[in-house]
């Protein structure tokens, strides 16, 4: 068979009869937004990331938006940068655009595809205020090395699991280690709400301010006095619905079960894609991989687009996480430490990789990417 009956796209969100029941009983609640089930996600989310407390907003780009605001009401510099990683997605280095701070492309570790401490290091000046650390396709970072680089010279670490929920690396959880941790649950991730984010961290004083600017700047009802209120500083409407955060809450419940679906899901990759053709992720020996993308190289950049074309004419959709950003039109005038970023973003696919798919649709794929191969 040359074709799919049926289109397989890399990504489909999956939603159940509770997710539903869910739903429903936020509709027919009092509330319908900021209620009881975004309060649910925030006391979930805590737990899961091991932090005192969560920020729910309205997608995982307002998280990174309003923690850039933060840091930038909280410092005084005129010149200031931020750091990341060019093999992510776009919002982790708008981080600075929002902000008006120059960005820093620190680059990836050839094994792992995450971003190097080593090149974090490298990058580092007097005028850095962050360093936005991603995991990657659901394999964490080395956040352990980062975290201790940035506290050495003072700066905010911004740890974005948006890839990882629940993974570990050394006995480390997932968005446990930076300042704050983002997440989100856009419709393609672990806990897909449609859209959704949150925000988590230690600081009390911080998680005040995060919820004051997520809401106009408003503050908590509980902290005003009098009938009036007062706004100064500049604060976004980033405040999240309940009927996103009721699907948040659902998906939760069952977190550990999707993940160990993309688990199976990956083993049979693993276990039967022609890795003397494609190269995939290494993975190491004190990481938990929770496969948010399933990434494969192929051996040469003008390979890519020949493969993606062979597998669509198969109805297979894969894609391309990501495009490296430092060669976007927008960010080539910043700083880049990119070679190795370079390299594996002109070379990478995503392939389908989530919970339904069943193993006539896996056979199907590895068949049709093992027959590229080998042509």
């Amino acid at each position: 068979m040359k074709s799919s009956d049926n289109p397989i796209p890399y990504m489909k969100h999956l939603i159940t009869d509770e997710d539903k029941k869910l739903v429903i009983e936020a509709l027919e609640s009092d509330f319908i937004t900021q209620g009881p089930f975004v309060n649910k996600v925030e006391e979930e989310m805590s737990q899961l990331s091991l932090k005192n407390y969560s920020v729910m907003c309205s997608n995982g780009t307002a998280a990174l938006h309003l923690v850039a605001e933060m840091l930038n009401q909280n410092q005084l510099k005129e010149n200031k940068n931020i750091i990341t990683t060019s093999l992510t997605f776009v919002a982790d280095a708008n981080f600075g655009r929002y902000i008006n701070a120059d960005i820093k492309f620190a680059d990836i570790s050839k094994e792992t595809w995450t971003i190097s401490p080593e090149s974090v290091s490298d990058a580092i000046d007097d005028n850095t205020i962050a360093v936005v650390a991603p995991h990657y396709a659901g394999l964490m970072c080395d956040i352990e090395s980062i975290y201790k680089i940035c506290k050495e010279k003072g700066i905010y670490l911004v740890e974005d699991a948006c890839h990882a929920p629940t993974a570990q690396r050394n006995g480390v959880v997932s968005g446990s280690t930076g300042d704050s941790s983002t997440f989100s649950f856009h419709a393609t991730k672990h806990i897909g709400s449609g859209e959704g984010g949150v925000i988590c961290l230690n600081n009390e004083d911080e998680r005040d301010k995060l919820s004051t600017l997520r809401s106009h700047g408003l503050p908590h009802w509980s902290k005003r006095t009098g009938f009036g209120y007062d706004i100064n500083k500049l604060a976004f409407n980033y405040r999240p619905n309940e009927v996103s955060a009721a699907l948040a809450y659902s998906h939760l419940q069952r977190l550990d079960k999707l993940i160990n679906s993309r688990i199976e899901i990956a083993k049979k990759y693993d276990n039967n894609l022609n890795w003397n053709f494609f190269t995939k992720q290494v993975i190491p020996e004190n990481s938990s991989h929770v496969y948010h993308l399933y990434p494969i190289l192929v051996p040469e950049a003008n390979m890519r687009d020949a493969c993606l074309e062979f597998l669509k004419q198969s109805n297979i959709f894969a894609q391309i996480h990501y495009p490296p950003i430092n060669q976007m039109t927008g960010f080539k005038k910043y700083y880049s430490d990119s070679k190795n970023a370079e390299n594996i973003g002109s070379r990478i696919i995503s392939i389908p990789m989530f919970p339904q798919l069943n193993n006539n649709e896996i056979d199907f794929v590895i068949n049709r990417l093992n027959i590229f191969a080998s042509s």
